[in-house]
């Protein structure tokens, strides 16, 4: 073996020494270029902590139950009608994902829409923190609907029964008619709902949760004995010890339902 060869061979052990043995060289790190940071990797899910780049949260309804299928987003406080949109599992839980590359911060807001019993509602959600935050911090923002109650500008979630006086069978005063509202099925909101007995005040009976409901009414005056009272629907044609009355929504009056009220007949 000459010189040049004894050299050559060397140099060869020299290398496979360097790298270990015979087997294949270690693949060159991953490097990602500035300004592309690439996937987070948030570790061990906390559904109590927020995550980067995610608006999370649950819709529930004002018992606590969880609301499948609601429409809940983030909007974007600095672009026009710059919406990420999501929608809740079975369990009322929802997870959007946040652009990276938008400047601006982001605010939750989300619809409930359902038909029910031929009635078409579409109402708002309340979020628990109406805070902007930036997209890089993430957030956590819960929803529930609310169907019943004060809202913030005064009024009221619930629906108004409007009371329309007949008085062939004698004179009455509202404010001493009773009301008995039981539901029939379930409400809006999926809840069991509860039975109402509620005075007239003026022509109406205020924030009743939103739902199909049977009325029947008594005449309470101070001072004498109490009489049954009859009702009809607008749309029925006789009076009757009860009726089934649906909540709808007037552009003028908003949600509301109404019929007609009379004395029952002296035995």
């Amino acid at each position: 073996m000459n010189a040049l060869k004894i050299v050559g061979a060397l140099l060869f052990a020299t290398t496979l020494a360097a790298c270990g043995g015979t087997g294949p060289a270690p693949e060159p790190p991953v490097v990602t270029p500035p300004g592309n940071p690439g996937p987070i990797n948030p570790g061990p899910i906390d559904p109590s902590q927020p995550t980067p780049y995610t608006m999370k949260g649950v819709v529930k309804n004002a018992q606590g139950q969880p609301l499948a299928g609601v429409e809940v987003w983030a909007d974007n406080t600095l672009y026009y009608n710059m919406n990420a949109l999501g929608t809740t599992d079975a369990q009322g839980r929802y997870s959007i994902l946040l652009p990276r590359d938008q400047l601006g911060t982001w605010r939750a807001g989300g619809r409930f829409q359902r038909s029910y019993h031929g009635e078409s509602y579409e109402l708002s959600l309340e979020v628990d923190n109406e805070a902007a935050f930036a997209a890089d911090a993430g957030a956590i923002r819960n929803f529930t609907l609310k169907t019943s109650g004060e809202r913030p500008d005064g009024h009221y979630y619930g629906g108004t029964v409007w009371v329309y006086g007949n008085y062939s069978n004698g004179d009455f005063k509202n404010r001493y008619v009773e009301l008995t509202l039981t539901p029939d099925g379930p409400l809006l909101d999926g809840s069991a709902g509860e039975t109402l007995k509620r005075f007239v005040d003026g022509n109406t009976v205020t924030d009743v949760p939103i739902g199909r409901y049977t009325v029947t009414a008594r005449y309470l005056p101070e001072g004498a004995a109490p009489r049954n009272m009859l009702v009809m629907r607008q749309d029925e044609d006789s009076f009757a010890p009860s009726t089934t009355l649906m909540f709808r929504k007037e552009p003028k009056y908003g949600i509301m339902t109404d019929f007609n009220l009379k004395l029952a007949a002296q035995p």
